[in-house]
């Protein structure tokens, strides 16, 4: 009787991790130096892939059981690989928008694929309608429409959003913001680090340490700053900045919250999930979290450890990866409480926040020290590394590994832009004791009530982040590429098998 009980446990035991784990998919695509690899998912369960490759475009969309519905190789005749900047997914179609430059102008060229028959569609070019003298910052993509922001030397945000109509063709509109920002010590340094924020990106504090993050919702865009070097601040201090730019009035609103203690390095970072604003403080011997109401700006909920003292949200250990040895794994614990703090505090504070359930939030709490800074050489024969690039789309953050090539071969305006610079690791013109590759994270997960922010019991239940993190630290090799997006409450990592030679798919669903 208590051989069977325990079969039976064992039995369950096994089918609980089956369900937790799966194979999705398991494609043949011919990838050997892909320039880009994006995947995008649907609320139907469809997944559209695409990457660039020798002048071609690659399409395949899979079906929700993991079949190839349709696979496109799409001959490209223009000399620039596209920029995809961003994703949408409207009724009918996947929609891929790239920009395209031609002298001083610049178009829109959206690339569709079909979401139940696989057609692949070229869509019209759209030229902007731009001013002289202003300069590209970034674009992206949400559920409705697709931005493209620039500036100019009077330091306006010159804003494009897409009008798509029935037959999906691109209209930019255009709106002109002029907000009046606190002047800082360093020009442009609030669009040297902007990235934008998808609710489906990437849980690591890879994706969350930028001091500038871009939030779209309503219709309108949000862009929060972090520890910017303000004139007016005492130079011991910084603050968190909220620009708000309304599309319908085409007018701009500016906010703080009080303002922090800072000396040299960043101190805090923050990330905003729904209505609510979590800003992350660490020192030496000391972290603070606080969540604040982003209507009122008024505090709702503070949590502060200090010194030796446990940190009590921790739903995981604390974990370091990117310290590899010759014989030692990538991945440590931080096990002393005494060393918390200070390994915490070694790197550039980090933050992001999701839901995988109706009842609770998940937070990704650390820091993330990137390789060494760029100084860039006069020697343009000099190998510049294109590092792990993450490219995020509407439906998540995708990576994919650098490659080396002479500096020559990358355009100089990319080099250049305070907005691609910091893809580019150059070894052969940088200073400094920072280690180069992927950078150094260090974190931990905390689980908290979604109503009350309260810590949440989630038992001895694994969080679907870890398990990604688990699954791809036992993989023998790392995989020469790979991607991460979100698949309605669960998460598929998608990576090349040297072995098979094909590009799996695996899936993987919290555990209730």
């Amino acid at each position: 009787m208590h051989r069977f009980i325990l079969t039976l446990l064992l039995f369950l035991g096994f089918a609980q991790m089956a369900s937790a784990q799966r194979e999705f998919a398991n494609l043949e695509l011919p990838l050997r130096q892909p320039e880009d690899l994006v995947s995008v998912a649907d609320d139907n369960g469809n997944v559209c892939l695409y990457f660039y490759q020798n002048n071609k475009l690659h399409f395949t969309l899979v079906s929700p059981t993991g079949e190839v519905r349709a696979q496109h190789e799409i001959p490209y005749r223009w000399n620039r690989d596209p920029q995809v900047l961003g994703t949408r997914v409207t009724d009918t179609d996947f929609i891929f928008y790239s920009r395209y430059e031609n002298g001083r102008r610049d178009y829109v060229r959206p690339f569709a694929i079909n979401r139940k028959t696989g057609a692949f569609r070229s869509l019209q070019d759209v030229e902007l309608d731009k001013e002289r003298n202003t300069y590209f910052v970034g674009g992206f993509g949400d559920d409705e429409h697709f931005y493209m922001l620039y500036t100019d030397r009077k330091d306006r945000l010159h804003l494009y959003r897409s009008n798509d109509s029935q037959e999906g063709l691109a209209k930019m509109e255009r709106r002109i913001f002029e907000p009046n920002l606190p002047e800082t010590r360093t020009r442009d340094a609030r669009l040297m680090d902007l990235v934008y924020v998808h609710p489906d990106m990437e849980q690591t504090v890879t994706a969350g340490y930028h001091s500038g993050k871009i939030y779209s919702r309503d219709g309108n865009i949000y862009m929060i700053f972090d520890g910017q070097p303000l004139k007016d601040l005492n130079r011991k201090e910084a603050t968190t900045e909220i620009l708000a730019l309304d599309w319908d009035t085409g007018k701009s609103t500016y906010r703080t919250l009080p303002a922090l203690e800072q000396r040299n390095d960043p101190a805090f970072n923050s990330f905003l999930f729904r209505d609510t604003l979590f800003r992350l403080q660490l020192d030496r011997d000391k972290l603070n979290l606080t969540a604040y109401n982003f209507t009122t700006l008024e505090p709702v909920k503070t949590y502060t450890f200090s010194g030796d003292q446990e940190i009590a949200i921790k739903s995981t250990p604390v974990y370091q990866r990117g310290m590899r040895g010759l014989f030692a794994s990538d991945v440590d614990t931080v096990k002393q409480t005494s060393k918390v703090m200070k390994k915490l505090a070694d790197g550039l504070p980090a933050i992001t926040v999701n839901a995988f359930t109706d009842s609770t939030i998940q937070l990704t709490i650390g820091s993330y020290d990137p390789p060494g800074e760029r100084n860039p050489s006069q020697d343009m024969s000099r190998m510049v590394r294109t590092p792990d690039q993450y490219y995020r789309t509407s439906r998540g953050l995708m990576m994919i590994p650098g490659r080396w090539v002479p500096a020559y071969n990358i355009p100089s305006y990319y080099l250049n832009s305070p907005y691609y610079s910091r893809y580019f690791y150059d070894p052969y013109g940088q200073g400094g004791s920072r280690p180069s590759g992927p950078g150094i994270s260090t974190y931990f997960r905390a689980v908290l009530d979604d109503n009350t922010l309260a810590k949440a019991d989630n038992g001895t239940n694994e969080l679907v982040q870890d398990k990604v993190d688990k699954f791809e630290q036992e993989l023998k090799s790392e995989p020469d590429y790979k991607t991460v997006y979100r698949y309605g409450n669960k998460l598929h990592y998608g990576y090349y098998d040297r072995k098979t030679k094909t590009f799996r798919i695996m899936e993987f669903a919290p555990e209730s």
